[in-house]
């Protein structure tokens, strides 16, 4: 309406449309037309559900009946009295959704979605929203229930059967095609349609006759909602989501061939599949997931793929260097930083821990002929339940062994891993545009088998966006930021506003330290641009980090987040992780900020939907290049550019940044390029 001075006040919802359609680009006309269409009522047109000829479905195995060792056998059973007893595994949580709730249960505040809306109009977004709609669904995929299938086949005459019958049979009636929540996301159909066909490979022979026929319907509809559907995931879900809905239609195509769309499901559903694997995947084994649980998500869908036959040879080739990527970073030697969102997303059915990726990888290395230890084949359900059994030369320890004789410095995908002495150290220069955070250049460190910087995390995605935005940024991370700039700028829960590109060198091996060194151009905007780079030194006694910066004025001050794990203790300059104790160096007047609300600051979230108090350290500085570091560094305190005998100096121009290390002793010069 007119102001006094006759001007026209802008709403900010229409603010909020212009910064949407910047976020959407070229997308946006058709994501404008899918909006249009759910508020005019058209959905109902779209997503009628008519009743579908009844198609039985083929048996298309994913899944052994029979796991491989006895200790996936006891784990499965285990799992399965847990979950009638206890309820469905949810982030961390055991949740009476499905059990003794109805399916339509919200597990954080126990009351219901609306059951018989059409779900278009369900709202899971606005500030009136019931909860956090991932909760529900995360129960609704449906993976306990291949849990319960499993038992049912090992001990017949267990509670089993009966258990799982009765939780299908109320799903069937509880979720009737396109009513209820839990038909909103075409991603969580294409998911349940995975664990449906398990469990019909498992125990499809005796199941009620009703609840075997209802499960069949509901899963026609659910192809016909993947398609139908299209324009919102090809407009807006050029990620996993569109990996996920087309793996959903190829599975649902080979299950019911006698459908009369059948054969296009499979076309588009192929075709999908491979443009979004072009998209999604680099030779090196990362991805666009700028996240570990992201990229084992991911990486199970290309195992489906495998398991369905006649995939083509490029999923392979990505099967095994996305494999290859993880151990690469270290996942068998133990946990990894985790980097990125979170939220224990998953493809496959597994009782082992929720947190752990090793297994997917293992089985990706299996299903691409890499020869693994056997023991692997007992500790890791997915390769007890979905590897083929093991030959007789699976028992060399050949891949183990050639893994542990790398060198002391790994680099994938643009993250380097330097073990040395005590320490295992991290350092991630580069990302991607999917569920990534603010994280350029941030080092990651455990001592021993303690976690001391630890990534602190996601929080969530859904809720207070103070909490989604304050473990995803910069100021969450070990990374520097001039003039208190973000490296992102974020926008609703999941985009940014702006890019960043990191560049990773070569590691410098040296007698008795390991040097790696890259930069980043996230801050190349605004009235000052700036190019930021780093060199880790890791040595037995420290882990030392020198910073640089192009052009060296180019911020008044530099701020630096450090965010422990929550285990750890800061004693003026010391941290006290376990029985170790650590000096601080180099981050004189630091300040300790632990389980602040607001701003909100020091917490660590190790799952999904949960955040527990923990210390970050915070120092300002004016100075462009620095050192600062942990542990006993020899010699005389560190220079703005030297410490331990060795002096730093990087040169910068349009192709990159190369950085020159001269020992001060010896007069020997080493030079490590990170080029554009």
């Amino acid at each position: 309406m007119p102001t006094s001075k006759g001007k026209v006040k802008v709403k900010p919802d229409l603010r909020a449309i212009a910064v949407d359609t910047r976020a959407l680009g070229l997308s946006a006309p058709l994501r404008a037309a899918y909006e249009a269409s759910k508020r005019s009522g058209f959905h109902a047109v779209l997503f009628h559900g008519r009743a579908h000829r009844h198609h039985p479905a083929a048996l298309v195995p994913l899944t052994s009946v029979l796991p491989i060792g006895d200790g996936a056998r006891q784990r499965c059973l285990d799992d399965a009295g847990h979950v009638l007893n206890d309820g469905l595994r949810v982030f961390g949580a055991r949740v009476a959704t499905g059990v003794s709730a109805p399916w339509g249960t919200d597990p954080l505040t126990g009351r219901q979605w609306p059951a018989g809306d059409p779900w278009w109009r369900i709202d899971i977004r606005s500030e009136a929203r019931l909860s956090d709609v991932k909760h529900t669904w995360e129960a609704a995929r449906h993976r306990d229930l291949v849990v319960l299938a499993r038992a049912a086949r090992l001990d017949p005459a267990g509670p089993w059967q009966e258990g799982l019958d009765e939780l299908l049979r109320a799903w069937c009636a509880q979720s009737p095609p396109e009513r209820g929540v839990n038909w909103y996301s075409s991603l969580e159909l294409a998911l349940r349609a995975i664990a449906w066909n398990q469990i019909l490979a498992l125990v499809g022979d005796r199941l009620p006759r009703d609840v075997g026929t209802g499960m069949e319907r509901l899963l026609l509809s659910s192809a016909r909602h993947l398609m139908v559907e299209l324009p919102y995931t090809l407009s807006s879900m050029r990620n996993n989501h569109l990996l996920g809905d087309a793996l959903g239609l190829l599975l649902l195509a080979r299950m019911f061939p006698t459908a009369r769309r059948a054969r296009w499901w499979a076309r588009t559903g192929e075709r999908m599949f491979a443009a979004q694997q072009r998209r999604h995947f680099g030779p090196d084994g990362r991805m666009i997931e700028d996240s570990l649980s992201y990229h084992r998500f991911v990486l199970e869908m290309l195992v489906v793929r495998v398991l369905l036959g006649g995939a083509p040879s490029r999923v392979h080739r990505d099967l095994h260097a996305a494999s290859l990527h993880l151990a690469r970073l270290g996942v068998f030697d133990g946990d990894v930083p985790q980097y990125g969102d979170w939220d224990e997303g998953r493809v496959l059915a597994s009782s082992g821990d929720p947190l752990d990726v090793a297994g997917s990888a293992a089985l990706g290395l299996a299903l691409c002929g890499e020869r693994l230890p056997a023991r692997w084949y007992a500790d890791f359900d997915e390769l007890a339940w979905y590897a083929p059994a093991p030959g007789p030369e699976a028992t060399s320890e050949e891949f183990v062994t050639r893994m542990r004789t790398r060198s002391t410095a790994t680099t994938s995908g643009g993250i380097a891993l330097v073990e040395r002495g005590p320490w295992r150290v991290w350092f991630k220069v580069d990302g991607g545009p999917s569920h990534g955070h603010a994280d350029l250049t941030s080092v990651w460190v455990k001592h021993g088998d303690r976690w001391v910087i630890a990534d602190p995390g996601t929080g969530t995605y859904n809720g207070p966006l103070e909490v989604r935005n304050g473990l995803r940024t910069s100021a969450a991370h070990p990374v520097r930021r001039p003039d208190g700039q973000d490296q992102l700028l974020p926008h609703r829960a999941f985009r940014w506003l702006n890019s960043g590109h990191g560049h990773l060198g070569a590691p410098l091996v040296l007698p008795d330290r390991t040097i790696v060194f890259g930069w980043h151009d996230a801050y190349a905007r605004g009235e000052h641009p700036v190019r930021v780079g780093r060199a880790v030194v890791v040595a037995e006694r420290y882990v030392a980090i020198v910073e640089f910066a192009d052009p060296p004025v180019a911020a008044r001050s530099w701020s630096l987040t450090v965010p422990l794990h929550p285990d750890v203790v800061v004693e003026d300059d010391t941290l006290i992780a376990g029985g170790t104790k650590l000096d601080l160096v180099g981050l004189a007047g630091h300040e300790a900020v632990r389980g602040r609300s607001a701003p909100f600051a020091g917490w660590h979230s190790r799952t999904y939907g949960r955040w527990e108090p923990a210390t970050w350290i915070t120092a300002e500085s004016r100075a462009d290049t620095t050192v600062w570091g942990l542990g006993a560094i020899p010699g005389p305190p560190p220079e703005p550019d030297a410490l331990d005998g060795l002096r730093f100096r990087v040169t910068w121009n349009d192709t990159g940044a190369l950085l020159t290390v001269t020992d001060l002793t010896a007069g020997k010069t080493h030079h490590v390029r990170a080029p554009r």
